[in-house]
């Protein structure tokens, strides 16, 4: 008889697990707050959504060449003058 209530507890912490992580991915985005620590840790398809929100955010064009240039310009901020917590937003001034 146990099996069962195993199986339905197993069913719910996946189901939690799911809601948690979906709702972490979305509270994660903080646009141009998000500093160059997170950004370094994050793969490219994340830093691609913190950019467009930053973008987006300053009324700026969100194509996917601005998208690239300035995920550029974040790395190589990042990487020079940057610290792990500086906001990426710093790239504009």
């Amino acid at each position: 008889m146990r099996h069962p209530a195993i199986k339905g507890a197993a069913g719910l912490l996946a189901a939690l697990i799911a809601v948690v992580s979906l709702s972490g991915c979305s509270a994660a985005n903080k646009g141009g707050n998000t500093t160059c620590g997170q950004y370094r840790s994050m793969n490219s398809t994340q830093q691609t959504n913190v950019v467009k929100k930053m973008l987006s955010d300053e009324g700026q064009s969100t194509s996917n060449g601005n998208i690239t240039l300035i995920k550029f310009s974040v790395a190589a901020f990042c990487a020079t003058l940057g610290s792990d917590s500086d906001p990426i937003s710093k790239i504009n001034g």
